[in-house]
């Protein structure tokens, strides 16, 4: 049986990791995304027609999308990783059923 502590122990690596791959999806998404606003911001002139907007915008979402994926999948992976080198490790521990 896993004791409480050991379960606290594992559930803050995860919930420390979780902020770790928001960051990292967050920086992605604003650099991507703010590279399409910046070119907007810096020359609105080149946005008049609808295609020059819509490629913007299609910037924008594509850079918001990409770090919400790459913060869900990291999520993800973490709690494998986790849950699995946790399994191993207790198998290994002598008396462990």
């Amino acid at each position: 049986m896993v004791s409480w502590t050991y379960a606290f122990k594992k559930g803050a690596m995860i919930f420390l990791w979780t902020i770790v791959w928001g960051v990292v999806g967050g920086v992605v998404a604003l650099v991507i995304s703010g590279g399409a606003i910046l070119s907007m911001i810096s020359n609105p002139s080149n946005f008049t027609n609808a295609s020059s907007a819509m490629g913007a915008f299609l910037g924008v979402f594509v850079g918001v999308l990409l770090g919400a994926l790459i913060a869900a999948i990291g999520n993800y992976a973490t709690i494998v990783k986790v849950t699995l080198e946790s399994v191993e490790e207790r198998s290994r521990q002598p008396g462990a059923a």
